[in-house]
């Protein structure tokens, strides 16, 4: 027994002490223009591996077992490991399998290329961020294996994002609407944090808008006990009560509505619509289901009086959505050509920034640079082919079941799978018309947020008999 119980304490406390190096990864990766450059990438990558190495070396001295293994998700884990090594292949000479790329301009003459990527440098790179999801992902269900730690792990998420809401608030509103003091080229008069991108920001945002949802539904939902914060008056208006929690959320929501991006507030709207209907469904308590409806209603209001108050230019972007469509449809329409042109390889991982150029051609301005598919479905199957571009979707579709299944199956409410699923929807939503998942620091807090629901899965599923650290 004692033996088993040092195992125990040396894996618990391992796990506490690399949730702070996970979060801090989580908080600042966005301050750096959202960690969309290679120096970042590598960074991320490093700091990630270390922890990932401090994890493995110490759990072997101890002569520990990991509370979920790869073992435990084999599904997940092939998929995973199948995009990694096509990834790998892509930037093998494999002149023979390329057969070279043609111009729209010129579709007489074919470019020859010794790989089938068109950037196997830029292949390599997607590479180490698609291993670094991995790894984060992996470290994430360990240190959330512990319901406990788990919550205390979104809680710190949710503040974190709201802090990042609160600092583009004021860049925009008392610093001369700047990136953290850097002025801007675009987007003048829409909040972005440390982001470049508004659309993206919106995302990050959207996740903590989710966040906050569910945390307000599991203080409501909470049996009252004793005095101070777990008492009726202390639920709502104690240290981390419901109208603590509340604030924060509407600081996101006013933020969101400020980035101006309209498909980052529908999918917000969307995932936190999602997330309190799931908890009614759930049922609860005569108060706490008022509650819950008050909270569905407020979605609307407070997005509502956030556009009054500060969406002026929200809603004249409102109505663009018509021309706006029509230039997505017409860029679309020539990613569907490329798409055609190598449908089982790809042009490699990414590499769209360089091949759409070949296929690029009026009605879509010749004013922008297109570096972006603006649809990160799209995106994965013009760099990586039809089958191995839809590995990330069927992993994240297996993993949207699963936690579905769980939420069903949970006796009661649960906060931690509601998160998931909220923030899968949001992710899925906005993708359609956008690339936030291609920009690190939003893929860091989804991974995250969806390992941690995972974790919480897995425990429903085998806690019986099983310690949990």
């Amino acid at each position: 027994m004692r033996r088993t119980t040092r195992y125990h304490s040396d894996r618990f406390r391992l796990n506490n002490q690399l949730m702070w190096p996970i979060l801090l990864v989580v908080f600042l990766s966005p301050f750096v223009f959202g960690s969309t450059k290679p120096v970042f990438w590598l960074l991320w990558s490093m700091v990630t591996s270390l922890c990932g190495a401090v994890l493995f070396g110490r759990m072997a001295l101890s002569n520990a077992r990991f509370r979920i293994a790869p073992r435990n998700l084999p599904v997940l884990f092939s998929l995973f490991a199948a995009l990694g090594i096509y990834m790998a292949v892509q930037v093998l000479p494999l002149g023979a399998l390329s057969a070279g790329v043609s111009s729209v301009a010129d579709p007489g003459t074919v470019i020859p290329i010794d790989t089938i990527s068109l950037t196997p440098h830029d292949t390599i790179l997607a590479l180490v961020r698609w291993g670094t999801y991995g790894l984060l992902f992996f470290l994430v269900l360990q240190i959330t294996s512990n319901p406990q730690r788990a919550r205390t792990f979104v809680t710190f998420i949710y503040w974190a994002i709201v802090i990042h809401a609160v600092v583009a608030l004021l860049f925009l509103l008392q610093f001369g609407d700047t990136i953290l003091g850097i002025p801007k080229w675009k987007y003048f008069g829409s909040a972005m944090g440390g982001f470049i991108n508004r659309n993206s920001f919106a995302t990050f945002l959207a996740f903590g808008s989710v966040l906050g949802i569910n945390l307000m539904i599991e203080r409501m939902t909470e049996k009252p006990v004793g005095k101070g914060d777990s008492s009726a008056l202390g639920i709502y208006l104690g240290k981390g009560g419901v109208v603590t929690i509340g604030l924060g959320w509407v600081i996101l929501i006013i933020t969101l509505v400020v980035t101006n991006s309209r498909m980052g507030v529908f999918a917000a709207c969307c995932g936190m619509i999602a997330s309190t209907i799931l908890a009614l469904a759930k049922g609860a308590g005569h108060s706490s289901r008022i509650g819950m409806w008050v909270l569905l209603l407020l979605i609307p209001v407070s997005v509502g009086l956030g556009m009054i108050g500060y969406g002026a230019i929200f809603v004249e972007r409102l109505g663009e959505v018509g021309t706006a469509s029509d230039v997505r449809m017409q860029l679309y329409q020539q990613v569907v050509s490329m798409i055609e042109t190598r449908p089982l390889l790809g042009f490699g991982g990414n590499s769209f920034e360089y091949a759409y150029p070949l296929f690029h051609e009026a009605p879509v301005s010749f004013d922008l640079v297109w570096d972006k598919a603006h649809s990160t479905y799209l995106a994965l199957w013009a760099e990586y082919g039809l089958v191995f571009g839809s590995v990330p979707l069927l992993i994240v579709g297996i993993i949207l079941f699963q936690l579905a299944a769980a939420y069903l199956k949970a006796p009661g409410q649960d906060m931690l799978l509601r998160c998931g699923l909220g923030v899968v929807l949001v992710a899925a939503v906005h993708s359609l018309v956008d690339f936030s998942l291609e920009i690190e620091a939003v893929t860091f807090a989804f991974v995250a947020i969806v390992a941690t629901a995972w974790a919480r899965q897995f425990e429903l599923r085998h806690a019986a008999g099983k310690d949990v650290a």
